[in-house]
């Protein structure tokens, strides 16, 4: 699921990155990783720090603007701006613009493509992604336990806008993978590093 959503950030990246003038060529597979970095690290840092509640509300929003005004996509927004500024010398008002138009484009895609029922996007499930973030199937994350939030965030129903509520529950309950959060980190960091310097 991680290296699909990499994937997916790299055919994003084409338009909004390779061919931007404003980004440097030597800078393209970096920015792209960074939006990647960006991404994963606050969702793996919501589900470590009890943010779950806002991740799900995230993949449950009905419309962009909905989705933007989510506090998890706004802080991506802002990592992303920031370490590309910081880290990369880009000038700020290139730094916001692409801000403002690849994360949106990347969360709205990534979210969309999780909750479709298309064949093409089967490799697309939350379950997969959570358990990428923290390194397999594990019931406790950063001391959340995952059954009572997705309870609360559904009021004990099974369903919730289309999600998958069991599926959700056995990917935590079934693996018994106990990584440490510092070992899903690496794991996501080496992973991001491998794709985009392939």
């Amino acid at each position: 699921m991680l290296e699909q959503l990499l994937s997916m950030v790299k055919e994003l990246g084409q338009d909004q990155v390779v061919n931007n003038p404003e980004v440097p060529n030597e800078y393209n597979e970096t920015v792209m990783a960074t939006a990647s970095e960006s991404l994963l690290g606050t969702m793996q840092q919501a589900i470590a720090g009890g943010q779950g509640e806002e991740l799900l509300k995230m993949f449950n929003s009905q419309d962009d603007g909905e989705l933007m005004a989510n506090p998890l996509a706004q802080q991506v927004q802002s990592g992303f701006m920031d370490n590309i500024t910081s880290k990369l010398g880009i000038n700020s008002k290139t730094a916001a613009g692409l801000a403002a138009a690849f994360i949106p484009m990347i969360i709205n895609n990534m979210v969309k493509r999780t909750n479709s029922t298309a064949q093409e996007d089967s490799g697309f499930n939350l379950q997969g992604l959570i358990g990428g973030l923290i390194g397999g199937g594990q019931k406790q994350a950063g001391g959340m336990d995952i059954g009572s939030l997705i309870g609360q965030f559904t009021g004990g129903g099974q369903q919730s806008g289309g999600l998958d509520i069991g599926s959700l529950i056995g990917q935590f309950t079934g693996g018994g993978n106990t990584n440490q959060q510092a070992g899903g980190q690496d794991m996501i960091g080496n992973l991001i590093k491998g794709f985009f310097n392939k």
